[in-house]
């Protein structure tokens, strides 16, 4: 019984010595590259609590996204380009190992649309002929004429490639799960909904090919804490 009490005495302090070991092991920062979520196709982001017991945060970073045919904006464009920077305030529900992330935020950031300028001009029968007979005069003209009221015309259409830089936001949040391992791998998924007040800077993040202000896509990512 003396031995038995004796060992439980030299195990208690190495127990105590663990755990507190294990509450001094909370990691408040983490680097992470996100997929989807409040950078929209992938970013890299800084992640840090406000205190090392606090549940509350915050994290920033620097996303990049291409949209092909369907344009992030109301007008349409053959691509475009975007840099942006997430800000967000979030919330964690559960311990520093694995919690729920509750955040709101907003990207605010720079898009690059490229798109296509169409303009028309009415020409006389003998310039239409001159493209119809020499099309390598005239690079990016289609034409086009037609008699059916009687009075025949003949128009030839300009395309012009344009280029132009625009403001972009969109409100976002975040509801993930999140985990934090002993050896500092840091994972997190879950979904990302997005709203904006439309107008020309509001940035629509569903790739469809109807605007709409609301939308909701996946967010999944990987990273290390510290």
């Amino acid at each position: 019984m003396k031995k038995a009490l004796i060992l439980l005495m030299c195990i208690l302090p190495v127990v105590a010595m663990a755990q507190q070991g294990d509450e001094n092991d909370t990691k408040t920062h983490a680097v992470y590259l996100e997929i989807g979520g409040g950078s929209t196709e992938v970013g890299v982001n800084y992640d840090q609590r406000f205190s090392k017991d606090s549940h509350w945060g915050w994290r920033a970073g620097l996303s990049f996204a291409y949209s092909g045919s369907d344009s992030f904006f109301q007008e349409s464009s053959n691509s475009t380009r975007a840099w942006a920077v997430p800000f967000e305030v979030n919330y964690l529900v559960g311990n520093h190992r694995n919690s729920l992330e509750l955040g709101v935020g907003a990207s605010l950031g720079l898009y690059n649309s490229h798109y296509t300028l169409v303009t028309f001009e009415d020409v006389s029968k003998e310039t239409f002929s001159d493209y119809m007979a020499h099309p390598e005069k005239y690079p990016n003209v289609s034409g086009a004429s037609s008699s059916d009221s009687g009075t025949p015309f003949y128009v030839l259409s300009y395309n012009e490639a344009k280029s132009e830089n625009c403001f972009g936001y969109y409100l976002f949040g975040d509801i993930a799960y999140r985990h934090v391992a002993r050896s500092g791998f840091f994972f997190r998924a879950g979904i990302s909904p997005a709203l904006n007040f439309g107008g020309k800077h509001g940035v629509y993040r569903g790739f469809g090919n109807s605007f709409e202000n609301f939308s909701v896509i996946p967010t999944l990512s990987f990273g290390w804490a510290f």
